[in-house]
């Protein structure tokens, strides 16, 4: 379940990555401070949780 909550987290780190940079004129510098940060909180998280779920979510013999 760890692993797939750290897939999430990434994915979700993609998209807010993706909004940032195609948010229009007016409101394109508001939305770069909030969702660039977002992003690479997102990626950092994802990436632990993943690592973590690969780590101990395997099954015992």
């Amino acid at each position: 379940m760890r692993t797939i909550s750290g897939a999430i987290l990434i994915l979700t780190a993609e998209l807010a990555f993706a909004h940032a940079h195609l948010i229009g004129f007016p409101h394109q510098v508001y939305a770069r401070i909030i969702l660039l940060p977002v992003s690479a909180a997102l990626t950092l998280v994802g990436v632990g949780v993943l690592v973590w779920g690969f780590l101990t979510d395997r099954k015992s013999s």
